[in-house]
């Protein structure tokens, strides 16, 4: 049996690479976006200042990133299904807890069991449907429309994303069932 100190620090490393990730790809939307912006904006104003200089008004220039709107959206998938791991784990996301706060404790453990169950089932089903959509997407060869870049690598990252949430919240779900408290593990700060 693997002591519980050290179960904890793998599932809080887990869930450390997991937040990473989604922080990683909510960088790379960021930077993606503003850098497109900054190129687009500079070079309207350049075709703008070629046109003034030379007295002419057919010149014009906008540069994008190939493919950045799509690219943008595939890597926030990412960002959000990795990201997703990690709230599900925690159980820190927005909720309205009515019926859980009037609850006794035997009442509030029964309602997080059935809730995370209810999650756990759903996740299972979106890890296998994420699955088929990796394979479809690699077996039919979709790709973008600029750069013909292959979309089922982006695809497999979310699944992966989904499959770890899967993960983290069978494990919340067997601590429930033990009778562990997982929200005290973390130490969330409630905001009223």
């Amino acid at each position: 049996m693997v002591p519980k100190a050290r179960r904890n620090s793998a599932i809080e490393r887990l869930i450390a690479y997991t937040e990473t990730a989604a922080g990683i790809f909510l960088a790379a939307v960021t930077a993606l976006v503003f850098v497109n912006v900054m190129a687009r904006g500079s070079s309207v104003g350049l075709g703008d200042f070629l046109n003034w200089m030379t007295g002419r008004t057919d010149y014009k220039f906008v540069l994008t990133i190939p493919e950045w709107y799509h690219l943008s959206c595939l890597a926030l998938g990412v960002c959000i299904f990795w990201g997703f791991a990690a709230t599900s784990y925690r159980n820190d996301h927005i909720k309205v807890d009515i019926l859980w706060d009037w609850s006794g404790p035997h009442g509030r453990r029964l309602i997080d069991l059935f809730a995370t169950g209810i999650l756990f089932l759903f996740l299972l089903v979106f890890t296998w449907m994420l699955g088929v959509k990796v394979m479809s997407g690699y077996w039919s060869g979709e790709a973008t429309y600029d750069l013909r870049l292959k979309v089922w690598p982006f695809h497999l990252v979310m699944a992966l994303g989904i499959m770890f949430s899967t993960i983290l919240v069978a494990v919340r779900m067997i601590r429930l069932a033990r009778g562990e408290n997982v929200e005290r593990e973390h130490k969330i700060e409630r905001v009223e």
